[in-house]
This record gives structure tokens, sequence and C-alpha cells, in this order.
């Protein structure tokens, strides 16, 4: 064996081994189409930025309803290789000249991920520290980089417009515990058990008789607003009530709690500058609408003039 041969050994024998096979890497020209137009985030921008906005489009291609992109947001859309800019986005960020998409150069599970977490770092290495990052993402792993760019001292927030379970399951127990409860019927077996429980209902309904006793009257509605509108154009709390009122005796299913009637009220005339209270006031004054002490709703309802008998009834405006 030869000079040249051991020479060719021993080089075999210290390359390190990576772990890839000419297989699995790309092609310049596979590399140049998946990333054909990708910014470099490494280099600052030439004009002055207020804020970014990072936005996974594969899993949340959203922008939230109170952010407000402008010509000084740096915006970045990530995508996996071969998708584009979804049209919605395009619409709101395709016309601000800091908006460009970042096209993930291989593909796989949380790849779009991986890559802007990549470039929320390298912005974070050149952006000063007072300008905002949020990142759009329904991936809640990608939460831990928001704790870091917060840890480094910079303001960093994630969102995301899929509801969250826990918010939604919270709610319905909250919603859940407010309904009241049927009492259950228990049968006790043996005379000792029947013996006992007249002086467990005697107990009961004197403590209940002296805490009704003990709790104070309800105290006064208050006083009808002014019957004008408050906005330019808008209509009175008169005539805000008696849209409303038509509503609930044109449907069916009338909100049967006083939480979901408030809802219902923001909803439906809410711009006309009443909160849902007064409306509900006006509604409990001049259009038969009752509510208990449980918070359950009763609507009297008016049967159509000249009729015997309807489920609708027809839409009365004031006069």
């Amino acid at each position: 064996m030869n000079d040249n041969d051991s020479a060719s050994t021993a080089e075999n024998q210290d390359a390190p081994e990576t772990g890839t096979s000419p297989a699995e890497e790309l092609s310049a020209e596979e590399l140049a189409a998946a990333t054909a137009g990708n910014p470099d985030s490494s280099l600052p921008p030439r004009t002055p930025i207020d804020s970014v906005l990072l936005i996974d489009g594969d899993n949340d291609p959203h922008v939230p309803p109170d952010v407000r992109p402008t010509r000084n947001t740096l915006v970045r859309v990530f995508l996996r290789p071969g998708a584009k800019m979804p049209r919605t986005l395009e619409k709101k960020l395709g016309h601000l000249p800091h908006c460009a998409t970042v096209v993930s150069p291989r593909g796989g599970a949380n790849a779009a991920d991986f890559v802007m977490s990549l470039h929320a770092g390298m912005l974070h290495a050149t952006l000063p520290h007072h300008i905002s990052f949020l990142m759009v993402t329904n991936d809640a792993t990608l939460s831990a980089m928001a704790a870091e760019l917060q840890r480094l001292g910079r303001v960093a927030s994630l969102w995301t417009s899929h509801p969250d379970p826990e918010a939604i399951s919270r709610e319905a127990r909250e919603e859940a515990a407010d309904e009241p409860r049927p009492r259950s019927r228990s049968r006790s077996r043996g005379g000792r058990g029947r013996a006992r429980a007249p002086r467990e209902r005697r107990t009961r309904s004197g403590s209940s008789s002296s805490s009704r006793s003990s709790v104070p009257p309800p105290p006064p509605p208050p006083p009808p607003p002014p019957d004008v509108p408050r906005k330019a154009g808008g209509k009175t709390i008169t005539e805000v009530a008696w849209t409303y009122a038509a509503r609930l005796q044109r449907i069916k299913d009338v909100p049967s709690r006083v939480k979901p009637l408030l809802n219902d009220i923001k909803n439906r005339a809410g711009s006309h500058g009443f909160s849902p209270e007064e409306v509900l006031e006006e509604l409990k004054r001049n259009h038969g609408v009752r509510v208990d002490a449980q918070g359950r709703v009763q609507v009297d309802r008016v049967k159509p003039t000249g009729e015997a008998s309807g489920d609708d009834a027809p839409e009365v405006a004031p006069s």
C-alpha cells in the first residue's frame, strides 16, 4: 500500500458522521425553488419599523381584529413548501411594503413553526427592544418563544383565532351551575330514616324562612334614561326597546336566562349607545319582559290582531 492509499484511509477515518445521506439533502435547484422570494431577516430594514407581526399561514392565517398593520409594520407569513399566501391575508397585507412570505425549504410536522422561531430570533437580534412582537399561530408550544422574548425584555404576545376548549368548558360549567337543580326524591328504608326526615325538613324550612326575613328588599329600579338618541342618527331608548320587543315576539327560542338575553341585546341593539341593562329595564317597564330572582326570563306573547291563535306576532314599531 502506497502513501496515497494510507492518506485516503486516514481521511475517511477522521471524517465525522453527519447522519444524512445524499438522498436526504436538497439539490441547489430544489433549495432555490423552495426559498424563492424568502427575505433575509438578519438584515435590518431600511425604513423605521414600529411593530413586528409573524403569522403561521398554515394553521392560523388570520390578522387579529384589533390589530391594524401600517406601512411601518414588518409582516412575515410562514408557509409550507409549495403554498401561497391566502387571499384573505393578501387583501389585508399585500399592499404593505414590509410584508413578505417565508416558505419552509422542507416539509414535515411543525416545519413552519421552526422557521418562524428562527426568524423571530434573527429579528430580535437586529431590531430595537422597544418594538413589539405579535405571533399568530394555533400551536400552543410557541408560547415558549413568546415567553423567552419577554424574558429578554421585549414586548411579545401570542394570539390565535381558534377558541380555547378550556374556556368553553369553563363557561359551560358556570352556566350549568346557574341552572336550578331539581330536588332528588330519595326513599329511605327503615323507620329511623323516616322519623328523622320530618325534623330535617322542619329545620331547613325554618332556616330558609329566617334567611328570607333577614334579606333586605331589592332596591327600586333606576329611572328611565331621557328619550333622546345617544348617537347622531341613532334611535332613542324607546325605539330600540320597541324594535327588540318585536324581535322577541317574532322568534321562537327566546333566551331563557338573563345573561344570554343581555348578550343578544348587545349584539342586536348595541350600536345605538345604550347599554344592554338599560334596554332590559325599558323592556321590563313597557314590553312584558320579566326576570325572576333566579335570573329566568319570561316574555308575554302578544297575539296578532284579529286572530284567535298564532305563534308569530307582527313586528311593532313606535308611532
